[in-house]
């Protein structure tokens, strides 16, 4: 099983390459913040990871698997600031309106181009998209909406219902995509359809060994129930 961090080692220079960061950027300190907003008609808690030298270098918007929370991408978060680039991790306003969480997302994105957050107004080329599990769902149906962005990024990204896949082909940016070894939890590697289907893939690694569960950190043992 990987760790957390084996995965962010290999997912961070990609997310820094869409956010037009250097990859020998040199660690900064970090300033952690939780702000409410309204999304979709719904109060939700954010946090932000900011980095402590200004300016940042980009915004990561990032999504939370199936019945999981913000708290679970705190490491990816920190990484994230210290190596330059804003880390915005929403609750997601809903279980299993993958749809309406796509939804969120968007809105989420329009709002920090407006400035947002305690952020300053920032360009969509700027603006990076990352999701876990159903959270790389919500995020691909939400990039597909949003032409312009630096990218997407899906860390195991899960589709019960091909709308993954036809939101996939219709992305106009760069797109990573990091994969787990088949399993249950992730319908047995639907996210490698929404892969084949991006135009604009970048790149598709499968991580030998690795859990779904291995995407996000903290995790805890409801994760692999």
């Amino acid at each position: 099983m990987h760790s957390v961090q084996y995965l962010l080692r290999l997912s961070l220079p990609l997310v820094l390459l869409l956010c037009a960061v250097a990859a020998a950027a040199q660690p900064v300190p970090f300033i952690p913040h939780t702000e409410m907003v309204e999304v979709s008609g719904h109060a939700v808690h954010v946090d932000v990871y900011a980095p402590g030298a200004d300016p940042s270098s980009g915004v990561a918007i990032v999504a939370h698997g199936f019945m999981r929370s913000r708290g679970r991408h705190r490491d990816l978060g920190q990484a994230l600031a210290v190596a330059g680039v804003t880390a915005v991790i929403p609750d997601l306003p809903y279980i299993l309106n993958h749809w309406g969480n796509g939804e969120a997302v968007a809105e989420l994105t329009h709002k920090l181009e407006a400035g947002a957050l305690g952020l300053p107004p920032i360009e969509p080329s700027r603006i990076v998209l990352i999701g876990t599990s159903a959270g790389g769902l919500a995020t691909v149906l939400a990039a597909a909406k949003l032409p312009g962005l630096a990218g997407w990024v899906g860390l195991d990204p899960v589709d019960g219902t091909g709308t993954g896949v036809h939101a996939a082909s219709q992305l106009s940016s760069p797109a990573v995509v990091l994969l787990a070894d088949p399993s249950g939890c992730n319908l047995y590697g639907s996210g490698r359809s929404i892969a084949r289907a991006v135009p604009t893939l970048l790149r598709s690694i499968v991580l030998g060994g690795a859990s779904h569960c291995d995407f996000e950190g903290p995790t805890n043992k409801f994760c692999r129930l």
